[in-house]
């Protein structure tokens, strides 16, 4: 687990899980993952911030997306950097795509969240 506050780790983790996964599949997901639900309480609160979150990433999505598209030909190049085969594989392309992609947005909406990380309007 990385470097955070212990008490932290849980609900940054479900705050992630939710930025990520469907909402309709979200308590599937997480029973599948043996997470221990939330109240539904906590539960409905977790899933307006989610909802809060990304609306605040949308207002830079496409640049945001277009570094990590660049660091996920980056990390595909380097993941290939041993192989004998010159053949690119268009699907492991898009893996690293999603992946980055999927990655920056949470992160960047979770420092948005936090104050952490501004944006401003030029």
């Amino acid at each position: 687990m990385p470097d955070i506050e212990l008490e932290e780790a849980p609900a940054l983790f479900r705050g992630m899980l939710r930025d990520i996964v469907a909402c309709s599949d979200y308590q599937e997901v997480c029973r599948k993952l043996g997470l221990v639900p939330a109240s539904p309480d906590v539960d409905r609160i977790e899933h307006l911030l989610s909802h809060t979150r990304i609306e605040e990433f949308n207002r830079l999505a496409t640049d945001a997306f277009r570094h990590a598209d660049v660091a996920a030909l980056v990390l595909y190049r380097l993941s290939r950097i041993h192989d004998e085969d010159d053949a690119d594989s268009e699907v492991e392309r898009q893996m690293f795509q999603a992946i980055s992609r999927t990655a920056v947005a949470t992160v960047v909406a979770h420092l948005l969240e936090k104050g952490r990380l501004g944006v401003c309007d030029v």
